[in-house]
């Protein structure tokens, strides 16, 4: 049996359950009772793909076997896959961007910005792109409409730093903005919260929906530190204003941060804004092995905040959360970072595993830090 059987097993029979028109049902119709918790992954994400590249394919195969490992596969729902249409595409990008990764997905591999050469193209991305939005709109449907109780979008290309017409920081197109703006469009709904926890701020999550009183965007970062956005100050634009929620930590903020801001501040705008469906940016790259960070989670200290989003979410919004795939570019802890998130999901707390165990350096004190943040926030 190869390594990615089980995976590859999981995609052949949700493609054939799911092998309906795009009015048909989001998840598996199966004899038996579906998970509560929905995933998404398509053979796509992974021809996106540079070699030696820090955001590569790599990352969705040892997410892949360390799900193997633990059985986790046939614990799930598969949600169905599907790209995003172009009308849904310019809920956040403009169509002169949407044709240019076009037309550079057509030619040869190469870089978008050739100057900077952090975002590449192949001739793959920009379908994964439109699949990764496209998956991530079905997604989340299917949560708010109670198909499933949560889900996780293994996506890649990721999306957070995606600008209306821009690409940067390894991002095509901002799948959580489009769905979150589907999900006002094809239901109706009035507030969502898109909650950021990856260690690089999420800007172009902040850009797209500055002046959008509808949309609260969260993020809890390392500053200052690229993309160099994300200060304290800044909190939103007109009717919009107090639905941007920074909060920043120089290095070494660790599990006791993250975990003590999410309580002081966090919870709190959100219990103020009341939320009727969170989504969340999961990026692993605070985790203290991260080759391209400096701050210090621990595996365990994820769990945790991947706890405090859900019960936000069971306290403000009746549990419609989902969650997509942000960074993490150390392998281990990222395999061990998305797998407990999915045992955290599935109420299985007794099996998350941190091998690795918490930082050797002690963590910074960011009490006042948080402090000014919460008096910044909450007044």
């Amino acid at each position: 049996m190869s390594l990615y059987s089980s995976r590859r097993s999981f995609i052949k029979k949700a493609t054939a359950l799911l092998a309906a028109s795009t009015s048909g049902p989001l998840i598996a119709q199966t004899s038996l009772s579906p998970s509560p918790v929905g995933v998404v992954l398509d053979d796509l994400f992974f021809q996106h793909d540079r070699i030696g590249h820090p955001e590569n394919a790599k990352r969705l195969r040892v997410i892949d076997e360390a799900l193997t490992q633990v059985n986790l596969w046939k614990q799930l729902t598969p949600v169905k896959g599907r790209m995003a249409v172009n009308e849904e595409l310019l809920l956040a990008h403009s169509q002169g961007y949407i044709d240019e990764i076009e037309l550079l997905s057509d030619d040869a591999p190469g870089f978008y910005n050739q100057y900077q050469q952090d975002t590449y193209i192949n001739n793959h991305t920009f379908e994964a792109a439109k699949m990764a939005a496209g998956s991530n709109i079905n997604l989340n449907l299917a949560v708010y409409d109670r198909q499933v109780d949560t889900g996780f979008a293994l996506l890649r290309p990721p999306g957070h730093h995606a600008l209306e017409n821009k690409a940067m920081g390894f991002c095509i197109f901002n799948s959580d903005v489009i769905a979150a703006r589907a999900l006002q469009q094809k239901r109706g709904v009035n507030k969502i919260a898109i909650i950021d926890f990856d260690v690089h701020h999420g800007n172009g999550t902040q850009d797209l929906t500055a002046d959008d009183p509808s949309i609260m965007a969260v993020s809890i970062h390392q500053h200052p530190y690229w993309p160099l956005t994300g200060g304290l100050d800044f909190t939103g634009n007109g009717d919009a204003k107090g639905t941007v929620v920074n909060c920043p930590f120089h290095k070494g903020a660790g599990d006791k941060t993250y975990l003590s801001v999410y309580d002081e501040v966090v919870h709190k705008k959100l219990e103020a804004f009341k939320p009727e469906h969170i989504i969340v940016f999961a990026g692993y790259d605070a985790h203290w092995q991260d080759p391209l960070a400096g701050h210090q989670m621990s595996v365990l200290g994820f769990n945790q905040l991947v706890e405090k989003c859900v019960d936000s979410a069971q306290q403000l919004c009746g549990g419609r959360i989902s969650f997509s795939l942000g960074g993490g570019y150390n392998l281990k802890p990222l395999a061990e970072c998305v797998t407990g998130t999915f045992h955290t999901l599935l109420g299985n707390p007794e099996k998350i595993h941190d091998s690795i165990g918490p930082s050797p350096e002690p963590e910074v004190d960011y009490s006042v830090q948080i402090e000014k943040i919460k008096k910044h926030h909450l007044g």
